[in-house]
């Protein structure tokens, strides 16, 4: 047995379905005025500049030397070491800052560009780097040092300094330190 109610509701919905399926939407009208510029909004606060306190290095040519045992009338070369000279490579650096090494194995025009520590697994290539005040010293087990060919440079060393003090946070994605291309990015680097 139907009631009053659900007879009420029904035709309801009925009529609520013939107006919807009846309708056309029509033309779109034109575009009204434009309103009024509102006012400016206030000054934030200053941001970080995205190079604050970062120390890097030209591209440098670095000369290694052999490392050699004496035993008797034999000497044996057992690797090779060299030194940069990073004057502003400090003790606060060294404690609670970052520091960074890379090796373009190409040239300047055709860069290839590697982070420190480097081992080539192939070739059995490796270069360590070590760091104390003022100075980053290399050790490898090949002479790894700047060569010209053809008037071009290859092997040649950068180094970045970024102290502790810069804040963390910069962006949304951590930086990877390793790929020399997202960190010149990151850190607002000039070849």
């Amino acid at each position: 047995m139907k009631t009053k109610s659900s007879s009420t509701l029904l035709a309801s919905l009925v009529v609520i379905t013939l107006i919807f399926t009846q309708c056309q939407k029509g033309d779109v009208g034109p575009a009204g005025p434009t309103g009024p510029t509102g006012p400016a909004g206030s000054t934030g606060p200053k941001g970080d500049s995205g190079t604050a306190n970062v120390i890097y290095s030209p591209w440098l040519d670095v000369a290694y030397a052999a490392d050699t045992i004496h035993t008797g009338a034999i000497i044996d070369t057992i690797g090779f070491y060299a030194s940069i000279t990073a004057a502003k490579l400090t003790n606060a650096i060294l404690t609670s800052g970052e520091i960074k090494v890379y090796l373009n194995l190409g040239t300047s025009t055709t860069p290839d560009i590697v982070p420190m520590p480097y081992f080539d697994p192939y070739f059995g290539i490796s270069i360590n780097p070590d760091y104390s005040l003022q100075k980053i010293f290399l050790y490898a087990n090949l002479n790894a040092g700047t060569v010209t060919i053809s008037g071009q440079k290859y092997l040649q060393y950068r180094y970045i300094l970024i102290p502790g003090s810069v804040p963390s946070g910069r962006v949304s994605q951590p930086v990877n330190w390793n790929n020399y291309n997202e960190v010149k990015a990151y850190l607002g680097l000039t070849d």
